[in-house]
């Protein structure tokens, strides 16, 4: 190969290399350009299990950091004396329901008045629901989980009594999440419904991809800012979870239109 041939091949490896060392830089220079909020991860998916009566707990299942399914039983109560009630109240129906079927058979034969024959079907009514009131506190002495989620934060024990609405078990569940940001008004022009946007976690570093969902169609008249929540593209990985808050990023925004919009308004 000869002299001339080495120095041209020579330039141009150092052509494609300043090419890309260029397209590089100007990648870069993009995304520092790219103008950020902060945003949040929250999870679409969260309760507080509260007690739905006063009562004795016979069983928690589930410590903090325990996942649980949907429908697992997670809390019993001790109801012997609402089951005991139960009974009570299905024997006054069956006592109401025979009184009721003799006052029609006597009713025939105007052996007994049209109110008492009322007055017995009214009694039976009443039982009726009794009994049914009954099957509902029944029905609230065991909690089971509503979705699958995750176990946060329990405040009770077995064998502890809690009283009506008192805090039990917190549920968290990472399977569906939301991004919340909050952005200058003056990007309505570029950022809205279906907007694409990216999150990258401060913690972790992990980026997720997504679209705005809801825009809050309220801005604060001091800031001059709202709201706006995205919904990932795909299920999140391990290193995103609900509660981290880091940078959000719209890949569509257009930082000179935003530049020109400032100016505007200066101007004004």
């Amino acid at each position: 190969m000869t002299v001339g041939h080495q120095v041209t091949r020579y330039l141009q490896i150092f052509s494609g290399s300043l090419l890309l060392a260029g397209t590089s830089l100007m990648g870069q220079a993009h995304a520092a350009e790219q103008p950020t909020v902060r945003g949040q991860v929250s999870a679409v998916n969260s309760t507080m299990l509260a007690a739905p009566l006063s009562g004795r707990l016979l069983e928690v299942n589930r410590r903090v950091g325990e996942e649980v399914k949907q429908g697992e039983v997670l809390v019993r109560f001790d109801c012997r004396s609402l089951k005991a009630e139960r009974a009570v109240a299905s024997a006054r129906l069956s006592g109401a329901s025979s009184q009721y079927k003799v006052n029609k058979q006597l009713a025939r034969y105007d052996n007994v008045s049209q109110l008492d024959v009322d007055l017995s079907r009214a009694a039976v009514n009443e039982a009726s629901s009794s009994v049914k009131l009954s099957d509902v506190y029944l029905s609230d002495c065991t909690i089971t989980a509503p979705f699958d989620a995750e176990v946060i934060s329990r405040v009770v024990n077995p064998y502890q009594f809690v009283s009506n609405g008192e805090p039990m078990l917190e549920l968290v569940s990472s399977d569906e999440l939301e991004i919340e940001a909050v952005i200058p008004a003056m990007w309505l022009g570029q950022v809205g419904s279906d907007t694409p946007m990216t999150f990258t976690a401060d913690a972790t570093g992990a980026e997720l991809s997504g679209k705005i969902v809801r825009v809050v169609d309220s801005i604060d008249p001091v800031s001059q800012t709202l709201k706006v929540i995205a919904r990932p593209d795909a299920k999140p990985g391990v290193g995103i979870k609900p509660g981290m808050s880091g940078e959000v990023r719209f890949p569509s925004l257009n930082p000179s239109g935003i530049d020109a919009e400032e100016s505007g308004e200066a101007s004004r």
